[in-house]
């Protein structure tokens, strides 16, 4: 085998190991705060976001929302291109992709075989972000989001990692910016925990709530209360 025949293999070696069936399951957990992998780099060793080389050709298309608030989601490569595996989160509009404090938000649920949910811990819903489950050549994907019921998120914006070989791959691929619609009230501190996840102020309140909650609910034997309108 020459040198470029082994060198091919290699590659291909490195890309099937790299994403061939999704991100892995510990891609957006983590132990401690300062360890969440905020800016979404996929674990390719020796490589480079290629942002800063070449302009993304994908776009992701967020349809009209729906009676229940949920949304269908289009990752989309432009004519001629293609990708093969992506990472996509909900999360505040504008928001710089390497803040420390950057939530996810609400719950993926894939359309076909060709996608599927992937649980963070920082998001408010049951499930934070979506991928891919083989690393075919893609051109377009959709999926559905659905918000937390209940709560005003603000301003949101859908977030992708776009790969389309190990080597070649985009972060911060972000849709338009949607404006909030369905409920619009004022927060109860449920969904201000949703909105600002890592405040350590509201952490502690949701705690106290809870405390309360089962505290009254032990005195009563029955019964139950609701943190949807605890301020």
């Amino acid at each position: 085998m020459d040198v470029v025949s082994v060198i091919a293999v290699f590659q291909l070696l490195r890309a099937a190991s790299g994403f061939s069936s999704g991100a892995p399951q510990d891609f957006c957990q983590y132990e401690n705060l300062q360890d969440r992998n905020v800016k979404m780099v996929p674990g390719h060793r020796g490589t480079e976001a290629m942002n800063t080389q070449n302009p993304a050709g994908y776009r992701i298309i967020v349809g009209p929302e729906d009676s229940n608030g949920g949304r269908r989601v289009t990752l989309k490569a432009d004519p001629g291109d293609y990708f093969r595996g992506f990472f996509i989160q909900a999360t505040r509009a504008n928001y710089a992709l390497d803040r420390g404090d950057r939530p996810a938000y609400g719950t993926f649920r894939p359309a076909d075989t060709n996608s599927q949910a992937r649980r963070c811990r920082s998001a408010v819903g049951k499930v934070g972000g979506i991928t891919h489950t083989g690393n075919n050549n893609k051109t377009e994907i959709s999926f559905d989001w659905e918000p937390p019921r209940g709560c005003d998120l603000g301003d949101i914006q859908f977030v992708a990692t776009v790969v389309r070989a190990y080597s070649e791959y985009w972060v911060d691929v972000r849709s338009d910016v949607i404006k909030p619609s369905g409920f619009i009230g004022d927060r109860g501190l449920l969904c201000q925990l949703y909105v600002n996840p890592y405040s350590k102020i509201l952490q502690r309140r949701v705690l106290s709530a809870l405390r309360n909650i089962q505290t009254m609910q032990q005195r009563r034997g029955t019964g139950s209360g609701s943190l949807a309108t605890q301020g």
